[in-house]
């Protein structure tokens, strides 16, 4: 029995692992946070998938995402930024650029750039227009700096210099008090220094890296001002400037201080070695000094490799000597209780097996009857269970046939013999030829269009017919349309659902109506949601609301006939869970195999 509950709840933790990772739970997640609009809710779920560095599947994501009607362009603007983003990472993960070779590489640099245009596009028009709530000068200046910096760095990749400084100009023209503005503007400046240094423009490369120093003084990023200082230097280096770059190099000493991370550790190391090639040209003896801090930097940071390999090394010898150690005394100590209690042990052992051996015989002879008898009530059990299901889903399935045998019947033959006495009608006062027509003949026209109506009416709801011509899709979302109202608003999220057997369609769409109508009859709710994705061959369906809710099943089953919908499930080989607490609402979760049709049919 112990043995069973802890397989049963190894396997629930792997249930719920594997919802948590699911995109089912993200959407669950966001959704509880609040009232989210399908758009908003899928930019969330698509940043998540960005942040995890699932790259392919946010691309196909956010593509989806950008091509629907956007109410709030805030968001129409992000969802550009995060695009382009995301095809930059796409770009990257495709290996080393080829400039002369059209490769996917070029169309997702371009995608990107068209991308992060229209953010700014949309952005400057949202500024001029005042129309959105929120947006605010600084949220315009922080969104357009990011796609600045990011076209830049799309024309980098393509070897446009002349592109990507115009844009990196334009960001470092931005008049803004927000850090992360500042931050996009020091990497600027510091690119524009690297475009003019590789370009031998010197000058303005100087005054890049001027700037750039001058940022990171503000931010207090004193590393950065280190490195920037050492680039500066490098030009003094080149135009043989030697006392400039000596004296510059010692100011960036004068930032790393006594910092004794790696990173600034290594930072010396360069300077070091920068700054004795400084004093090597003014001839100044001070320069062996420097080369030999150099050396001793770049030793020390080998042998601290080298020693830490060691100590790891040492630590796995000695737990190994120690757990030696202690196994031969374990061992020793092993052997001489042995020895001792040995015969001691045997002929105890001897004694009982003899002493219980007749009783042992009659228990064997009782737990197998019982065994028997246990197995024989099982397998009645289950025939049983296993034959209310099957008369439980032949009434069900009685049922449905009967209703499409009488919607087919009152929309084939009873409409159409209401049509042919309409017809007749119409005929008849045609007859009188301008003369008065009798009262009764018009009341029986008008008689037989309502009779013809409720015919109608009644058709549809015996059995649906844009379920049977357009598929489950399609009548889930009519039903929704049609039972919301201003007391309660019912949302579908339908993706990757496609035509499946008649029978199943059939089966699924009842049980979502039976559920939808237990919700207006019970929940006194505000809203509604109907969810369904294809995955794997699984159709997943949730329905939930955020009504008043139940304390128990029990009370749930009373009323809304949830052993039918049990059944009809289990019949499908597919999973049924209820989840439900007072006043949180309820939430109903299926799975269930798909069924495919076996032909194509093509809808009039």
């Amino acid at each position: 029995m112990i043995k069973k509950i802890i397989i049963l709840l190894f396997i629930l933790i792997q249930y719920k692992a594997e919802c948590n990772n699911s995109a089912f739970a993200v959407l669950e997640q966001e959704q509880n946070k609040g009232k989210v609009s399908d758009n908003q809710r899928d930019y969330e779920l698509t940043k998540i998938y960005y942040e995890e560095g699932k790259y392919i599947k946010a691309l196909k994501k956010i593509l989806f995402l950008s091509d629907r009607e956007f109410k709030d362009r805030v968001l129409e603007i992000r969802v550009n930024v995060l695009a382009g983003k995301i095809l930059q990472k796409t770009r990257d993960d495709r290996g080393v650029y080829e400039p002369d070779t059209s490769t996917e590489k070029n169309k997702d640099n371009d995608k990107a750039i068209s991308f992060f245009r229209k953010a700014i596009a949309l952005a400057e028009k949202l500024k001029l227009e005042k129309t959105e709530f929120g947006f605010s000068n600084e949220s315009y200046k922080l969104i357009v700096s990011e796609s600045y910096l990011s076209l830049a760095n799309c024309y980098i990749a393509v070897r446009k210099q002349d592109s990507s400084r115009i844009y990196l100009e334009k960001l470092i023209s931005i008049e803004s008090i927000n850090s992360k503005v500042n931050l996009f503007q020091g990497v600027a400046y510091t690119n524009l220094g690297k475009v003019f240094y590789m370009e031998e423009n010197f000058q303005q490369a100087e005054r890049m890296f001027l700037k750039s120093i001058e940022v990171n003084k503000l931010l207090k990023n004193d590393i950065s001002v280190a490195l920037a200082l050492n680039n500066l230097g490098s030009i003094y280096i080149i135009n043989e400037e030697f006392s400039k770059a000596k004296s510059t190099y010692q100011e960036a000493l004068t930032y790393l201080g006594s910092k004794n991370t790696s990173l600034a550790t290594e930072r010396k190391e360069m300077i070091f070695d920068n700054l004795a090639w400084a004093l090597y040209n003014l001839k100044d003896y001070k320069a062996y000094d420097y080369v030999t801090k150099s050396y001793r930097i770049r030793d020390s940071l080998n042998e601290i490799g080298r020693q830490e390999k060691y100590a790891e090394i040492q630590a796995i010898h000695d737990v190994e000597t120690v757990k030696q150690q202690e196994q031969i005394k374990i061992e020793r100590q092993e052997r001489k209780t042995w020895i001792i209690g040995v015969t001691g042990i045997v002929v105890s052992l001897l004694l009982l097996y003899l002493a219980n051996l007749y009783k042992l015989r009659q228990q064997s002879l009782s737990l197998k009857l019982s065994q028997n008898e246990l197995e024989q009530q099982r397998k009645l059990d289950r025939l049983k269970s296993q034959s209310q299901v099957k008369i439980l889903n032949a009434t069900i399935d009685g049922k449905e046939t009967e209703r499409k045998q009488i919607a087919e019947i009152l929309h084939d033959n009873v409409s159409a013999l209401l049509s042919s006495a309409n017809m007749h009608l119409q005929a008849s006062q045609q007859q009188f030829k301008g003369s008065d027509i009798p009262t009764e003949l018009a009341k029986t026209q008008e008689i037989i269009a309502e009779a013809s109506h409720k015919i109608r009416d009644l058709s549809h709801n015996l059995m649906s017919s844009v379920l049977l011509k357009f598929g489950l899709e399609y009548a889930v979302k009519d039903s929704a349309k049609k039972f919301s109202n201003s007391n309660i608003r019912i949302n579908t999220a339908i993706h990757n659902v496609y035509r499946y057997s008649q029978d199943q369609e059939i089966k699924i769409f009842n049980i979502i109506q039976e559920l939808i109508n237990n919700i207006l009859k019970h929940s006194q709710a505000k809203n509604a949601y109907v969810i369904m994705e294809e995955e794997d061959d699984m159709l997943n369906i949730i329905v939930k609301d955020d009504g008043v809710g139940f304390k128990n099943k029990s009370e749930e089953e009373k009323g809304v006939g949830i052993n039918q919908i049990k059944a009809r499930i289990h019949m499908m080989n597919g999973s049924f869970l209820i989840e439900s607490s007072q006043g949180m609402g309820t939430k109903t979760t299926m799975n269930i195999p798909v069924v495919r049709k076996k032909t194509r049919v093509y809808s009039a």
